[in-house]
């Protein structure tokens, strides 16, 4: 197996907005080396909830847009995560419901384990 690195949400976030004069190129950089085979990246959940959460709440930008993104850099087969299924499913629920983020991803992990879901979150409770 390849060597495998972890990334922060940074730098996904500077690699998508390429907002930055030092980091975006680094962070370029980084994807173009998995993209050529030298490592695989390994994304975590919490680290998709935090972009997702920073470039809709402080950057303002449009779900579709971000799962747009995430939908595609999630798919390559250089990034790596036990729950990949599990990640891009919670994506399309994501675009497709009114939900925030953490919603979704918590029916998405219940479905996928086939337990009983209990919340207080009404919106939650509706989804099938």
């Amino acid at each position: 197996m390849k060597k495998a690195i972890l990334i922060d949400a940074n730098i996904i976030i500077r690699f998508l907005l390429g907002d930055h004069p030092e980091f975006s190129p680094k962070a370029k950089i980084i994807f173009s080396k998995a993209q050529e085979g030298f490592y695989v990246i390994y994304l975590d959940e919490v680290v998709v909830a935090e972009v997702i959460w920073t470039l809709s709440s402080y950057y303002r930008i449009a779900k579709t847009t971000i799962v747009n993104q995430l939908e595609k850099l999630v798919s390559q087969d250089w990034i790596i995560n036990p729950r990949k299924k599990i990640l891009l499913q919670t994506l399309f629920l994501y675009k497709a419901k009114n939900l925030d983020y953490i919603d979704c991803w918590i029916f998405t992990v219940n479905s996928s384990l086939k337990t009983s879901l209990e919340t207080f979150d009404y919106d939650l409770k509706k989804i099938k």
